[in-house]
């Protein structure tokens, strides 16, 4: 640089220095003169004019100035901006920076807006319906109020920064809870390209929320991005679910939310929703569902909010592909979803959210294990809420009270509704056993259940199981695999069961049943069975006393011998059409009309007996029963049935029959502990069951009933031949037995029954009968005797049941010669004693299986009061001779008996050695009395005194001992005493 250029260089930038101190004291001097000469009214003027065409509203404030430095802006105090139906804002300070230029011509173009601790209340009614009265303003559309809010910044503000601090925003829309933010932080800035804002805030529903959003002004729509820390929208969820009985608690979550607006009417926003647990409540009851969380889509326009699910984490249980939807119209939640649920979670949910009712019928299903796979709608329109869920792939296991094993499940679906429960097509399977089955459980007004089954087969554990449970007798066990459809069932506590289906057997016939049952009756509407060989149905109806049904089409033994697992059916059957109708308390209005053939129908395997009918044909038209033959052989004992049975004029039934068998065992016909049973039933049964026999009068059947049979035989007694006629009329029926003989013993017998009792006489006969058969027969073996009988007895009673021992009259009398006495506990117990047994010769008093010889046994007496009083009773023998009097109960077997005994050897040296009542009559004879008593089975036996021997027992003995008549000491002669052995 040159000497002359560096003096020109300084004094260039001191005139500069000068320029600009005179510029600043100019713009200086201009702001503190300008604001004097602007028209600040029109300032002011066109500034509240913009501001409100901006808000389509009112703008006004108390003050405005206008300050050039440091930039040129109008402050205005107490700001007040009122947008009628929509919004209204409170602001104690707002700052608007306008342009100089146009500030200095009077004019007022804002560059930015500032407000300071505003209160903004924004109210968004809902849409105009189109119905409102005439003169009433239609409420502002949310839409047109955002898009004239964009278009009124973009001409208001072009180029322009909105900045809101520490401000407090209130906004309201119809029918949904308010929103209030606090310490709002705005900042909005115009280009000539759009909008970009960031707003940060808190609330009552979450601690932090950030937005930045940008709005395009080409075609209005936006963008925005939202981060929400612990929300809380406990509130929202109380709104949307008020009418439903079902109730969610959100205590906290996380939220990320994308937001998109297309500018017309469509919002969109992808959404991440996390919380630690969330609670569903029903009445008292809770199911918490600890990690929620949710990944999806909300969409909203003018006529709805849907929230599409990506992926949702309810604890053990998962949900995607779904949605949930709430129109704004009716307002009817519905929502959908794919699943992958936790069935033990879903189990516990369901019973603890469904009406007590519901919950309390599914307690008894419990555990329950496993996952499902599938898909779930929910929809809650205002009148109610429904649930259906669809279960596509499963491998649960579900264990129900009282079932013999778990109960799987590969699919199903199943509808919920507060008054339902539906399950359809349940593909179940259970130890061998499968079925698709459907049901619905009704639990509104009352439970009620109905299902059916499409398809199924039942294996061999299940039907064992069902065959224990159910007390059926194993030899009708059937075959296995059944398979079996439903095609109805249903069940209420206060209706029947009613069900209808069929069951088909491999290599057998098909099954079908339609019934209705309660406790107090059965009604088998149609029962069928059908195969290559049998076509039958059956109906029958049973209640109370009444019974009726029909038989008709053919039915072979083989087709049911096919359906069973062991039973061996041989060949034979039934058919016909046969309808009846009877009433068991009132017999004689039977009905029958039809026909019934049948041959060879084993009943083995139903009856567990052998019993078979060889023939049946049966004819009946309404009034008439015509039995041309009924042939039945029962455990080898064969009877034959003929006869008529017909009403009479007064419509009673009159009977005439005839029923014939070549010989009957009744062992035979009984159980094993038949006879032991009957007896103790007998002792057990109260006595009112003696009367029942009254209470049939007048008699329900008339006519005439023959039996005819060459023996009857039960246990060692045997009637052989036996010829009965049995005769019915209304006030007395007449049995009368002919040719019977029993235990060797002629036994004509005559029973007349009427309302005032029985009338029973018997004369019976034997002459020259052996006696050891007849004493084993009558006896069952608790007497012991031979040789050769007579017998003669007439008898007669008359009363009720338990008059008729007490009430027998009558005589007997009875003698046997020349026999062995092998049992008699009686005779044995006196010989026995000591002071007896003494005076025999050694063995003569032994009653053994050798047998103790006799000359005679007779006896004499007659029946009263219900004892057997024996007039005169003798037993003659060579070592010894009885005398005996007295009597023996017919009730209980209990005796009382005095007895002289008189042996017949060694008679001297026995007179002068045992000191005991009597004397040497004639050197020949000495006779001992003693008293029987107790059980005459068993009794007891005691020496008597000599007054015990009456005139009675020396008349016996005199009579039929030929013995000398003085025995015993006179009345005065000394009495030596008698030692008690």
């Amino acid at each position: 640089m040159t000497l002359f250029a560096r003096p020109r260089l300084i004094r260039a930038a001191r005139y500069a220095a000068y320029t600009a101190i005179a510029l600043v004291a100019l713009v200086v001097a201009a702001a503190f003169v300008i604001p004097a000469f602007l028209d600040l009214r029109s300032v002011e003027a066109e500034l509240q004019a913009k501001l409100s065409e901006a808000v389509h509203g009112g703008v006004a404030w108390e003050k405005l100035e206008i300050r050039l430095l440091p930039s040129p802006r109008g402050a205005l105090s107490n700001v007040r901006a009122e947008i009628p139906g929509t919004a209204s804002v409170r602001a104690a300070e707002v700052e608007a920076h306008l342009r100089l230029l146009p500030l200095l011509r009077g004019r007022a173009e804002i560059a930015s807006l500032s407000l300071s601790k505003p209160v903004i209340a924004l109210e968004i009614a809902p849409r105009s319906t189109g119905k409102e009265k005439p003169g009433e303003e239609a409420p502002a559309d949310p839409l047109e109020v955002y898009r004239s809010a964009i278009e009124a910044v973009r001409r208001f503000a072009p180029e322009s920064v909105f900045e809101i601090e520490n401000a407090d925003l209130d906004v309201r829309v119809a029918g949904l809870p308010a929103i209030r933010l606090r310490r709002l932080e705005v900042r909005a800035k115009t280009g000539s390209s759009g909008l970009k804002v960031e707003l940060a805030a808190e609330s009552e529903y979450w601690s932090g929320l950030k937005l930045s959003s940008q709005v395009a002004f080409s075609d209005l729509s936006g963008t925005a991005s939202v981060k929400i820390a612990e929300a809380r929208p406990q509130v929202w969820l109380d709104h949307f679910l008020a009418k439903s009985p079902v109730s969610v608690t959100f205590p906290a979550a996380s939220l990320r939310a994308e937001v998109r607006f297309d500018g017309k009417e469509k919002l969109e926003c992808d959404f991440d929703l996390g919380a630690a647990s969330v609670e569903i409540v029903r009445a008292a009851a809770s199911l918490p569902v600890p990690n929620v969380a949710l990944t999806g889509k909300v969409s909203a326009d003018r006529r709805e909010i849907a929230v599409t699910l990506k992926d949702v984490q309810l604890g053990a249980s998962r949900l995607g592909a779904g949605s949930v939807r709430y129109p704004f119209k009716d307002g009817a939640l519905s929502a959908v979803a794919e699943f992958d649920v936790d069935l033990a979670q879903a189990m516990d949910g369901t019973r603890r959210l469904l009406a007590n009712e519901a919950g309390e019928a599914l307690a008894a299903i419990q555990p329950v294990t496993g996952r499902a796979q599938g898909q779930v709608k929910f929809e809650m329109p205002r009148s109610g809420w429904n649930a259906l869920v669809e279960i596509r792939k499963s491998d649960s296991s579900i264990t129900v009270e009282g079932l013999p094993g778990p109960l799987n499940l590969a699919s199903a679906s199943l509808s919920v509704t507060r008054d339902s429960v539906k399950i359809g097509r349940a593909d179940v399977s259970m130890l061998d056993s499968r079925a698709l089955a459907s049901a619905t459980i009704g639990y509104g007004k009352q439970l009620r259940i109905e299902g059916t089954v499409a398809e199924g087969s039942v294996g061999e554990n299940l039907l064992t199981w069902v065959w224990k449970a159910a007390g059926a007798p194993p030899h009708l066990a059937l075959k296995t695999p059944i398979r079996v459809a439903v095609q109805r069932a249903t069940w209420s506590p206060k209706g029947p069961f009613d069900i209808s289906a069929t069951a088909a057997f491999d290599a057998g016939p098909s099954v079908g049943a339609e019934l209705a049952w309660t406790p107090k009756s059965l009604d088998i509407r149609r029962a069928t069975i059908k195969d290559s060989r049998s076509d039958a149905t059956l109906a029958l109806h049973m209640e109370k006393t009444l019974l009726e049904g029909r038989f008709s089409g053919s039915l072979q033994s083989t087709s049911i011998g096919a359906a069973l697992r062991s039973a061996s059916v041989p060949s034979g059957g039934g058919s016909g059409d046969l309808r009846f109708r009877v009433d068991l308390r009132h017999p004689e209005r039977f009905l029958a009309v039809g026909k019934l053939r049948g041959e060879s129908i084993d009943l083995s395997w139903l009856l567990a007996r052998p019993v078979t009918i060889e023939r049946v044909d049966l004819d009946a038209d309404g009034t008439k029963l015509r039995i041309g033959q009924a042939s039945v052989s029962w455990s080898g004992q064969r009877f034959t049935l003929r006869g008529d049975l017909a009403r009479a004029a007064d419509g009673a039934p009159v009977i005439d029959a005839q029923l014939e068998s070549p010989g009957v065992v009744v062992d035979a016909l009984l159980p094993k502990a038949g006879a032991k049973q009957a007896a103790e039933e007998e002792k057990t049964k109260p006595r009112a069951a003696d009367e029942a026999l009254w209470t049939l009068w007048p008699l329900p059947v008339r006519g005439r009933i023959v039996l005819r049979s060459e023996f009857i035989q039960y246990g060692e007694r045997k009637a052989a031949p036996v010829v009965a006629a049995l005769v019915l009329e209304e006030q007395k029926a007449s049995l009368e037995l002919e040719q019977v003989q029993l235990c060797g013993i002629s036994l004509p017998l005559t029973v007349e029954g009427t309302p005032k009792g029985l009338a029973i006489a018997a004369r019976i006969a034997a002459q020259k009968q052996q006696l050891e058969q007849t004493a084993r027969c009558l006896t069952e073996q608790g007497l012991l005797i031979t040789g050769e009988f007579d017998l003669r007895a007439d008898l007669r009673t008359r009363g009720r049941l338990r008059e008729l021992l007490p009430n027998l009259e009558g005589t007997v009398s009875a003698e046997s010669r020349d026999g062995r006495v092998m049992k008699f506990a009686l005779l044995g117990n006196i010989l026995s004693m000591k002071g007896v047994s003494d005076m025999l010769k050694e063995g003569e008093s032994k009653v053994d299986s050798k047998g103790f010889p006799y000359r005679s046994l007779s006896a004499k007496g007659h029946f009263a009061g219900g004892r057997f009083i024996i007039d005169e009773s003798a037993f003659n023998s060579s070592a010894v001779g009885l005398a005996a009097t007295g009597w023996i109960s017919l009730k209980d077997y209990d005796s009382r008996l005095s007895v002289l005994v008189a042996p017949f050897a060694r008679v001297d040296r026995l007179a002068r050695s045992v000191p005991i009542f009597g004397y040497i009559a004639g050197g020949a004879l000495t006779s001992i009395p003693v008293g029987v008593s107790g059980d005459i089975r068993d009794p007891r036996v005691v020496p008597l005194g000599p007054s015990a021997v009456t005139s009675e027992l020396m008349g016996i003995f005199e009579r039929t001992l030929k013995l000398p008549g003085r025995l015993v000491p006179s009345e005065g002669a000394p009495a030596q005493p008698v030692p008690i052995p």
